[in-house]
């Protein structure tokens, strides 16, 4: 972990005194000799500990702490003080602001013994944050856990799958079989890492390590069977169950018979089950098993599991043509036929080969159902075999969600600046903000990528907040430089917007880096402000009144219902790509942007086409009125460095022309 660490103090010797020795302790130092410094400085700075003395001119230890505790939550602060004011100091340790009273003079091993346990509180507290987020955002079955195998929260999902809303407290070995609870002590999971458990009620398990930290793990239980619904609602004696499937695709590895295994699964079955009733749904199920037994006659086996997932196994395959055409002619006359109230049903079918995919039959089995579970979210339709690839990208996305949670603190993250481009004014009139991630062992990693995993595991408000402070920043250095930049173009996210102290940190921060509001626009995606409409208008209004420009980003790509534009606060329509992508060859998307431009112009708005590209698609939407253009045509987003360089290049070849 980074030992960032700030001292705050107005004694220069008590300053270098500290420094010494806490930087011959392998601390990175910095410091300062007020309040207002200080906070100047954890705007760029971000320390994990604050060190800070309490009787300071102007702005005292305490006051300094308040701020940090409401500016920077996670900070773990300590005072170091004289013994006569621990009375003044017990109200900030009281209310949390302070985790640490620090006696002046000190002794060396007890106040770096002091430091290294402000840091280890630190690490700790990172870790609940994490979780905490992580369970609440995902809808997968996750559990926090500690050594050893205590759980300490789960989300619903998780007490679902074990079938219990009192967990807290209990072993997780208290749910497996007991040949599982010796595999799991023993089987430390690194973050990325899985491994097959099973359940007292015979649920088979995969389980994954989401997160780590110093104290614990979150586990993802992703289930493979429901043990408690394995063949209980269907009678039909020739299926066989989980445990029988388990000793069949084992007496294929011990015989070296080559074999298939194909798992046939309904798609969205559960909402249709929902929606005609568990008794209609039990009878289709019934009407597909007999059917396919009926087609596969004495040439196999049939499992029926959980899930509504069945498992075809066929041995004897002289090749992996042959396995597939005796698995399609089996299938096929099924799939072909089968209703659910008079609507066709969707399969999602893949298979794999025995011995080539696997040799332990678990593993074979889990990773069959877990590639089928992947497939099943995806709109391919057609047979597809196992991939141990598609396993391995899931895994290193897990990684990357992992290592995103400390992509702030471990400064990793950067912002580019895309540049945009004013017909009227014939020369660059902004930037948008484009956050990037260079990570030591994954290299530069797609926002296409990251910032989805951001969205669905409960990462985003805190990378979404490091944006707008570093964007902040930026922009008020620019200003104070003399740059003529227009206005920097920040993408705020629903989840962010929906926070509750949000519109008081947008404040705060524009008081403490002192940037123009009327230097910034925020961009938010149409579909977001449609579906919620009315906390939007009262957050925008606000952001109006401070003079932040607000413009709508992606526009068409949603709803597109028009008639709430004139409902909001809005200054700019950022039209999306994908609509201009064949405005080259295609009238109607030509006749569709002019539209658009009209009725923008008409409410008193600008337009601004992102995503051009090429000369022809530049002039086309010049000559159909837009305002500003953004993308490759002009320029890909760029460094500060290289931005401030274009810029430069733009307003001497404009003052060229003048």
């Amino acid at each position: 972990m980074d030992k960032s660490l700030l001292l705050v103090d107005d004694d220069v010797g008590i300053l270098k005194a500290l420094t010494r020795l806490l930087t011959r302790s392998g601390y990175s130092v910095k410091t300062a000799q007020s309040g207002e410094e200080a906070l100047t400085l954890l705007l760029n700075y971000d320390c994990k500990v604050v060190l800070t003395d309490f009787r300071m001119p102007y702005m005292d230890g305490g006051q300094l702490l308040s701020k940090i505790k409401r500016l920077y939550p996670d900070i773990v602060s300590l005072v170091i003080s004289g013994y006569s004011d621990f009375e003044s100091v017990k109200s900030l340790l009281n209310a949390g602001s302070a985790y640490r009273f620090l006696q002046k003079p000190w002794e060396d091993d007890e106040l770096l013994g002091e430091i290294a346990n402000a840091f280890t509180h630190y690490a700790k507290h990172l870790f609940q944050h994490q979780s905490q987020k992580m369970l609440l955002a995902s809808p997968d079955a996750l559990i926090e856990i500690s050594h050893p195998n205590h759980i300490v929260q789960a989300n619903i999902t998780a007490r679902k799958l074990l079938g219990s809303s009192m967990i807290e407290g209990r072993s997780l070995d208290e749910f497996l079989v007991e040949t599982d609870r010796q595999r799991l002590q023993e089987q430390a999971l690194a973050v990325g890492q899985s491994m097959s458990i099973r359940l007292i009620n015979h649920t088979e398990l995969e389980v994954s390590c989401r997160l780590a930290g110093p104290y614990g793990l979150v586990l993802c239980l992703n289930p493979v069977t429901d043990g408690e619904l394995l063949n209980t609602a269907v009678e039909l004696p020739s299926l066989l169950n989980y445990q029988q499937l388990i000793s069949v695709i084992e007496q294929y590895l011990d015989s070296n018979c080559s074999a298939v295994l194909v798992v046939i699964k309904i798609r969205s079955f559960e909402l249709w089950s929902r929606m005609i009733g568990y008794s209609e749904a039990q009878r289709t199920i019934e009407d597909i098993a007999l059917q396919l037994l009926n087609s596969m006659g004495a040439r196999g086996e049939l499992a029926l599991l959980a899930n509504e997932q069945f498992v075809l196994c066929l041995p004897d395959v002289a090749s992996e043509i042959d396995a597939l055409q005796k698995a399609a002619s089996i299938i096929d006359p099924v799939t072909g036929k089968a209703n659910l109230m008079s609507s066709k049903l969707d399969y999602a079918v893949s298979y794999c080969l025995i011995p080539e995919d696997g040799d332990e039959p678990r593993t074979v089995l889990n990773n069959l159902l877990l590639g089928n579970l992947m497939m099943a979210e995806d709109p391919v339709r057609m047979f597809m075999r196992y991939d141990q690839q598609a396993i391995e990208r899931k895994k290193h996305q897990i990684s990357l969600n992992q290592a995103l949670f400390h992509a702030v603190q471990q400064r990793q993250l950067f912002l580019n600046f895309q540049p945009k481009f004013d017909f009227a004014k014939y020369t660059l009139s902004g930037c948008e903000a484009l956050i990037r991630w260079q990570h030591p062992e994954f290299g530069m990693v797609s926002p296409a990528l990251f910032i989805p995993l951001a969205e669905q595991h409960g990462q985003m408000v805190d990378i979404g907040y490091w944006v707008l402070k570093t964007a902040f920043i930026t922009a008020a250095k620019w200003r104070s430089q003399g740059i003529h930049f227009g206005k920097m173009a920040i993408n705020i996210s629903g989840r962010q917007l929906m926070e509750p102290d949000f519109i008081h940190w947008i404040k705060h921060h524009i008081q403490l880096t002192g940037v123009e509001p009327t230097d910034l626009e925020f961009e938010l995606t149409e579909t977001f402000l449609l579906n919620n409409l009315d906390d939007c208008a009262i957050t925008l209004k606000t952001f109006a009144e401070l003079g932040i420009s607000i413009a709508i980003d992606d526009f068409g790509t949603g709803y597109s219902s028009l008639s709430y534009l004139n409902k909001l606060p809005i200054n700019v329509l950022k039209i999306d790509r994908s609509l201009v992508l064949d405005i080259e060859s295609n009238l109607n998307t030509e006749s569709l942007v002019a539209n658009v431009v009209r009725l923008a112009h008409d409410l008193n708005m600008k337009v601004v086409v992102e995503g051009i590209e090429t000369l022809d698609q530049l002039n086309i939407v010049k000559v159909l009125g837009c305002d500003v253009v953004q993308g490759y045509c002009i320029s890909k987003p760029q460094s500060e460095e290289e931005y401030l360089a274009l810029l430069t290049s733009f307003e001497s070849l404009s003052a060229t022309m003048g």
